[in-house]
């Protein structure tokens, strides 16, 4: 065999070898997988919220993945998929088993009651101080208010900036009967109600049980707030 012909046999040999190599090994596509996690997670995401967003972390691009024989398999390790960042797992079963992990971020958007402006602390909201806008809900973790109306006459427990998201924790109750003022103390008897004068003994809000000593009488009772100024007794 002559030198030539040799050299070009070894070349196609070569070039044959070559070729075989991707062939026998065909490699999952990272876009497939990320697909199957994305589907899973909607589908997940939906029964739990209204309108979710899923935004995908992506997989590492030298991930080497034989690719697979059947359908892959989307699991979640958790019973509930929540808000914020979650993991997806994608598995195959052959013709090599495998399992990868893929991060993805869910997202509900509400409408929430944020700031127009700094408030400082114990501040009397209004309807001025506040309008509503969309947010994402999960990263609202301490919580937030969906109504204006519930945090109008509520007083600030700490300063709050421009634009910030009105928390409930934020807020606490105008006291609306105040320790050593004159109120009114009204006892209700079936159909009958007296008035009397009385003076708190503590700071409360409405709704809330507070002490209160007639004046009259020097006893001392407890009743409920029932307006500015105002605690009822029930006889």
């Amino acid at each position: 065999m002559s030198t030539i012909v040799y050299r070009v046999m070894l070349l196609m040999l070569l070039s044959a070898g070559a070729v075989s190599a991707p062939e026998a090994e065909t490699l999952q596509s990272l876009d497939s997988i990320e697909h199957v996690a994305y589907e899973y997670s909607l589908l997940e995401a939906q029964v739990q919220h209204d309108n979710p967003q899923i935004v995908m972390g992506a997989l590492d691009s030298r991930l080497r993945l034989q690719a697979c024989d059947g359908n892959l398999e989307a699991f979640s390790k958790v019973q509930n998929l929540g808000l914020g960042n979650q993991t997806i797992g994608v598995k195959c079963l052959a013709p090599v088993a495998w399992t990868v992990y893929v991060p993805i971020r869910v997202k509900v958007f509400k409408p929430v009651v944020v700031t127009v402006k700094s408030l400082a602390a114990k501040h009397i909201i209004t309807k001025t101080d506040l309008r509503v806008e969309q947010h994402d809900i999960s990263t609202l973790r301490q919580g937030y208010l969906q109504n204006i109306e519930l945090a109008v006459g509520q007083q600030l427990k700490y300063p709050i900036a421009m634009g910030a998201t009105i928390k409930p924790r934020s807020l606490m109750n105008k006291k609306v009967v105040h320790r050593g003022e004159q109120i009114v103390l009204v006892a209700t008897l079936g159909k009958m109600e007296v008035r009397m004068a009385g003076t708190a003994l503590a700071d409360a809000t409405q709704g809330q049980r507070v002490r209160v000593k007639n004046i009259s009488s020097k006893r001392i009772v407890e009743g409920v707030v029932d307006a500015p100024g105002i605690v009822r007794i029930m006889m």
